[in-house]
């Protein structure tokens, strides 16, 4: 009967070329780490000068009613770039300022969390923070997995890896509903300003 199908033109059956065997291509990893962080609630900002990371950090002020004074940042250089309240305390009510910049070891694609260490929070937990961070970054701190990242970290602190290694993720509107106790854990709202210059 093969024969008369051939000759009277029955439609075959298209045989799908992909195979349940083959690993799915994957996002690159911006577009993979964007669409992570976002889809949970993470808040991007692309940047392409200087001048326009000052003024995405100068909207997102104005957005919240912040003067810049209210925002702390663990890091000098930072507090001198953003003209923000620089902390050098060991202790203290970090919670009293309305928001924190920090700059971050990663960008964790395959999750859309960031990988922070003692170079950016020092020996403060995530808890300790405001419920908002701003976090500055590059691109070339995107990376695979949270595996490639304390790989990289391992590679790039030598001699002497850095402590209180930690994922930042994103609060969730979820997590407001259920009214989950990791609110007040790790999850904060997150601005990312994420710099190609």
């Amino acid at each position: 009967m093969g024969i008369w199908d051939n000759l009277f033109g029955k439609n075959k059956q298209k045989k799908s070329h992909n195979s349940p065997f083959l690993p799915t291509e994957e996002d690159p990893l911006d577009i993979g780490f964007a669409k992570n962080f976002t889809k949970k609630g993470g808040l991007f900002l692309y940047v392409e000068s200087k001048d326009s990371l000052i003024q995405n950090f100068q909207n997102i002020c104005t957005e919240n009613t912040w003067n810049p004074s209210h925002i702390l940042a663990l890091n000098e250089e930072l507090s001198q770039q953003f003209q923000s309240s620089y902390i050098e305390l060991n202790s203290g009510n970090l919670k009293s300022f309305k928001a924190a910049i920090i700059g971050c070891e990663y960008l964790i694609s395959n999750t859309g969390k960031i990988l922070l260490s003692e170079n950016q929070i020092k020996h403060f937990k995530l808890t300790d923070l405001p419920q908002t961070v701003i976090v500055v970054a590059k691109l070339d701190q995107l990376v695979r997995d949270v595996s490639q990242g304390m790989t990289l970290l391992k590679n790039k602190y030598a001699t002497s890896i850095p402590t209180n290694i930690t994922t930042l993720k994103i609060k969730s509107d979820s997590e407001e509903e259920k009214g989950s106790p990791e609110l007040n854990s790790n999850s904060k709202n997150i601005y990312l300003l994420l710099q190609d210059f």
